[in-house]
């Protein structure tokens, strides 16, 4: 059975959020009281008795908003002294220094701070040493709230050597990512169909829509192996970098050399073809970024699907193309989604931060109850936002507060009330038969092989990414590749990773 996920239409406007649903706590998402008057529990009581005045720099990337600035230093700001007695400082630094540039710098000089992370940079991170250890504040009042609304397996996905070194936020469909076909419904049906079931029917797409708007661009990435994976092979692939997979079909712990297989040669074949056909346009090979801006206004057929894409820069479509409207596919088969766990990302604290468990407190607050979760996602209630009778919610300003795609925990999200039932019913529904990863959890010490990493990041970077995205034919270029890989070292990377792995597999056996 081929799943679908129809998703948006024109009427969603700005940010689709979200759910009318109960939350943990027992409370109705229709049923509002001022967070100044309500906590968890039903209950909003002062900061704990003896707790000294903390001063916290939280920092997040993207442009800080006017209506973001005024409530951090009033009602934000009231808040969270209240709760947790702090006084918290919202920095915002562009998103090129997300991962590396200044957040390294503020790192590295030891400044008192706490952001957002990803495994790959964690792992890296705590090599160095930059990272505090956060582990005894798991178990206490400090996380309480998170840890009743966060799955155990994303706490896992940031742990090293048993050791938590990020808190998980967010709680949101994950399976599948980039495993569909999200594609521009609104076009697919001016062309006379009405689904995409097969790469066949894919290309079919491309060809019509081409013929009408040959000014449109195919598919508005680069790599598509995922999307594509159930034409080229019967396994069930995860990757876990760029190089090694597992196949999540098998009950094993052996890892693929992903540029080695049969799959690599034949999923190869499949993006030559498109780059020459012109669905991944010409110009990607050196300007790969603008598809990007291509799909944000309007430009393109297709993208990598998610559950949550249609909530996470949808407005910027419907602003160039009203009447748009996007709707993910699987083509082919019908394997079992795959899931890393079902948060949105997750909070480190810098190693000198003076008091640690004071930012784990504040990371509670953002997922403790619906009426601080509206706070910081929405704002005041009746100023910047009114909630309708079936919990609807409508937005009085398009301002972005702590941003919604950081906080999205399906115990509060909350829909706009022009998406219809069956939208939110569908992505509640997502996860419905995903199978965690057997690699969840899971985080390689690149430490016994660090340069060799380096040397292969070197040669995927001029080689094979190249070839992977279609840009250069398999047949001519791929042996040299290989052999430019196998002098930078993937035999010896492999071996490493097999082992750490196949420990680690061993270890967390039931």
């Amino acid at each position: 059975m081929v799943k679908t996920r129809v998703w948006l239409g024109s009427a969603l406007s700005a940010m689709l959020l979200l759910s009318a649903c109960s939350n943990n706590n027992g409370g109705s998402a229709g049923e509002q009281t001022a967070p100044e008057e309500t906590a968890a529990n039903g209950s909003n009581e002062s900061a704990p008795e003896g707790l000294k005045p903390a001063k916290l720099k939280i920092v997040l990337y993207g442009e800080e908003s006017n209506r973001m600035k005024e409530l951090s230093k009033a009602e934000f700001n009231d808040i969270i002294k209240k709760e947790i007695n702090a006084e918290v400082e919202f920095q915002f630094l562009p998103w090129t220094e997300y991962g590396g540039g200044k957040t390294d710098l503020m790192l590295s000089t030891g400044e008192d701070f706490a952001t957002y992370t990803d495994t790959n940079y964690m792992v890296k991170s705590v090599a160095k040493g930059l990272y505090a250890d956060l582990t005894p504040y798991m178990d206490g009042a400090a996380a309480a709230d998170t840890k009743n609304t966060v799955d155990e397996a994303s706490f896992k996905a940031f742990q090293l050597g048993g050791k938590q070194y990020a808190v998980p936020v967010g709680n949101k469909p994950n399976s599948a990512e980039f495993y569909s076909v999200l594609a521009r419904q609104d076009l697919l049906e001016e062309v006379g169909m009405s689904a995409i079931t097969s790469l066949a029917e894919l290309e079919q797409f491309y060809d019509k829509v081409h013929e009408k708007h040959p000014d449109l661009v195919g598919y508005a990435a680069t790599d598509a192996r995922r999307l594509l994976m159930y034409e080229y092979t019967d396994k069930n692939l995860y990757w876990l970098n760029d190089f090694l997979a597992v196949d999540e079909a098998a009950k094993d712990d052996q890892i693929i050399s992903w540029f080695e297989s049969e799959e690599f040669k034949a999923y190869a074949e499949i993006m030559r073809g498109w780059y020459s056909k012109g669905i991944i346009p010409k110009y990607a090979a050196t300007n790969s970024p603008q598809l990007q801006s291509d799909w944000n206004s309007g430009k393109a057929m297709f993208w990598a699907g998610t559950a949550a894409r249609p909530f996470e820069g949808a407005a910027a479509i419907t602003q160039a193309v009203p009447t748009a409207k996007l709707t993910n596919y699987f083509l082919s088969k019908d394997l079992p989604n795959i899931s890393r766990g079902t948060y949105s990302t997750a909070w480190f604290v810098s190693a000198n931060a003076a008091d640690p468990e004071r930012y784990v407190m504040f990371f509670n607050l953002l997922q403790k109850n619906q009426e601080l979760y509206d706070l910081f996602a929405y704002g005041l209630k009746d100023t910047d936002y009114t909630i309708d009778e079936n919990g609807r919610l409508t937005r009085n300003t398009t301002d972005e507060l702590i941003p919604d795609w950081l906080l999205m925990n399906k115990n509060f999200m909350r829909f706009d009330k022009s998406v219809p039932d069956d939208f939110i019913a569908q992505y509640k529904s997502w996860d419905d038969g995903a199978i965690i990863s057997k690699a969840a959890g899971f985080n390689f010490d690149n430490t016994p092989v660090k340069n060799e990493e380096t040397k292969m990041n070197g040669v995927f970077s001029e080689f094979l990414a190249p070839i992977a995205s279609g840009f250069l034919d398999y047949e001519s270029n791929f042996p040299k590749a290989l052999e430019k890989l196998k002098t930078a070292g993937l035999d010896k990377y492999i071996a490493e990773y097999q082992k750490q792995f196949s420990e680690w597999y061993k270890a967390n056996q039931p």
